[in-house]
């Protein structure tokens, strides 16, 4: 099926449906400047996750090889500030303002369908701008130039990187203890995953957008919503564990694709 053709079906599958959920993954936020971890070049190509994206390796990193955990903050800051939401994301927000998108289920921590104007998101791997308190577990969320500036800074000013300057750094709850990005580190359970697996089973039509389908148990969502009779729509620049599980595979970029699918609504 050439390219055409398969914006045409996909579009005409959106005007039917009751139900339409999107299933994203770090493919859809590399078109908005944030590198695949595990891509070349990612953060995981430069950084080892084991000292660096769990809690104990975290710990460790920290107490012998502290300013491996300052350039990793870093770089980390530097490309989520930079971040805006593309061509993709906007579409996925004008389909929800159009009534056909019901929930977005993201593996993404970025913050950027929200920002595209998304209201009903799950996120399964938590979300980089929204702090929970390491005491209580209060929830707080902040802008991202707010947050990132402020802590780029405080940061850069530290003499030396420790856990006791860490901390210092941190933002405080209302209760007066330090708060964490509350996102999933490796070991640690998703968010929000009962909630996930139902709405794939409830859907008619899933949109699978940028994952290469690896991930478990989140990849397991787009089997789930075909063996409850939903239509599977792929988009991907590359290759992914999906082939056989798609009825509709369109070879692109979301942020080039979506649009086009959404103009072909406006114009229907």
């Amino acid at each position: 099926m050439d390219l055409s053709a398969g914006i045409e079906r996909a579009a005409e599958a959106f005007q039917r449906t009751r139900k339409l959920v999107t299933f994203s993954g770090a493919g859809m936020s590399a078109e908005s400047g944030i590198p695949t971890f595990r891509d070349p070049g990612g953060i995981w190509d430069q950084f080892d996750p084991e000292e660096v994206g769990t809690g104990p390796g975290l710990l460790d990193t920290l107490s012998r090889t502290p300013e491996k955990i300052r350039a990793f903050a870093d770089q980390t800051i530097s490309v989520f500030l930079q971040a805006r939401p593309n061509p993709g994301h906007l579409a996925l927000g004008t389909l929800e303002q159009m009534g056909i998108l019901k929930f977005i289920i993201t593996q993404n921590v970025d913050n950027l369908h929200q920002e595209a104007g998304n209201k009903k998101v799950i996120e399964i791997h938590g979300n980089l701008f929204r702090q929970r308190c390491l005491a209580c577990g209060a929830k707080k969320s902040f802008g991202r130039e707010e947050f990132l500036t402020k802590f780029k800074t405080a940061l850069g000013e530290l003499a030396r990187v420790d856990l006791s300057s860490i901390m210092e750094i941190l933002p405080k709850c209302h209760c007066g203890s330090p708060m964490r990005p509350d996102v999933v580190m490796f070991g640690e359970a998703v968010q929000g995953l009962h909630e996930s697996f139902e709405e794939a089973g409830d859907c008619e039509v899933m949109l699978v957008l940028g994952t290469s389908g690896v991930v478990y148990p989140a990849a397991a969502l787009p089997q789930r919503a075909k063996e409850a009779g939903a239509t599977v729509i792929e988009i991907n620049p590359g290759e992914s564990a999906y082939f056989g599980v798609a009825d509709i595979r369109l070879h692109g970029k979301t942020g080039e694709i979506l649009p086009r699918i959404v103009e072909k609504i406006r114009n229907a």
